[in-house]
């Protein structure tokens, strides 16, 4: 995964309006302390639904090809 890839919600009650099914655009990995990331655990992305961004974990996300 990478910063502009287009993705699927695809795990259910992650957040408090359920996303699952919709797209969301990667805008940039999660790094609180600042330092180089051997994984990215969370992006910050944006829902292509709703307009709106919010955290995702990677293993509630598949991009699409």
């Amino acid at each position: 995964m990478k910063a502009g890839d287009l993705c699927r919600v695809i795990r259910k009650g992650t957040h408090i309006r359920c996303q699952y099914g919709e797209y969301v655009i990667l805008l940039k990995p999660l790094n609180p302390m600042n330092k180089p990331l051997k994984e990215v655990l969370f992006w910050e992305a944006l829902n292509m639904t709703t307009g709106k961004w919010h955290h995702h974990d990677t293993k509630d996300l598949e991009v699409i090809k």
